[in-house]
């Protein structure tokens, strides 16, 4: 089980969800439905938006107290 970052929805998939696109900064990995999200309207895209900002708060704030300990550590 290959796992892939997604760059436009931040969160891993399964690489066979994923398409390889050429973006400015060089080739990045996008997830089919952030792909499918482009071609709704815009009030969708906007709750697709909400929805996943949410998801990444969700995953982020377990770890918080532990990377702020992290920041303040003094080095070895």
């Amino acid at each position: 089980m290959e796992l892939k970052f997604c760059y436009y929805c931040r969160v891993d998939h399964l690489r066979h969800r994923m398409c390889l696109f050429m973006t400015r900064q060089g080739p990045r990995w996008r997830c089919q439905e952030s792909i499918a999200g482009t071609r709704v309207s815009q009030a969708e895209r906007d709750a697709f938006g909400q929805r996943q900002s949410a998801i990444n708060q969700q995953m982020k704030s377990p770890l918080s107290p532990y990377l702020s300990r992290l920041r303040h550590a003094q080095p070895l």
